[in-house]
């Protein structure tokens, strides 16, 4: 899987699109809730508290899938209706769920089973993608060289798209116009 800082950028990706049709004071907080929902599938990642067996068991699970993506954005847009309104909230919402799942589809994993029920709860067949963009994490030596060698590439995928935002998207002022 791609480390939260891959999930963090995917997520800030969206938020950047969103944000060019709000003004200043409402962006950050939406902000804020696309990036936290590019993070929900790895809520699993509470399975730690039964060590670590139980959460490699359960990683990757159905907290991985369009469906747990889709019920999760819904109280974080009924939290932001008022800025948004509820149906472009849980959109956006939904977008940043989903970016965590096509980064996870796209990474080497050699781990049994492999891939994530993508479309669950309608199907509960693993996905996984031929084609691997990052080499994963290692999450028993969280400052190895192979951390060190996923971080780069991630940056090396993110890093040209702000550029590009940054042109796309012109800089709001507190009242919303641009400059």
């Amino acid at each position: 899987m791609p480390s939260p800082v891959a999930h963090t950028l995917a997520g800030a990706c969206v938020a950047a699109l969103a944000a060019r049709r709000l003004p200043a004071a409402r962006a950050l907080p939406v902000a804020a809730a696309l990036i936290l929902a590019a993070h929900l599938p790895d809520l699993d990642y509470l399975a730690l508290v039964r060590g670590r067996e139980a959460m490699e068991r359960f990683h990757q699970g159905v907290f991985h899938s369009i469906g747990f993506v889709a019920a999760t954005a819904l109280p974080l847009a009924w939290l932001l209706r008022r800025r948004l309104g509820f149906p472009q909230a849980w959109l956006l919402l939904a977008a940043a769920g989903l970016t965590h799942l096509l980064l996870d589809l796209v990474v080497v994993d050699h781990k049994p089973p492999i891939g994530f029920p993508f479309f669950w709860p309608l199907s509960a067949e693993r996905f996984h993608a031929t084609i691997a963009l990052f080499p994963g994490i290692d999450r028993k030596h969280i400052l190895g060289t192979r951390n060190l060698l996923e971080l780069l590439v991630e940056l090396a995928w993110f890093l040209p798209s702000w550029p590009l935002l940054r042109r796309w998207l012109p800089l709001r002022t507190p009242g919303g116009a641009a400059p």
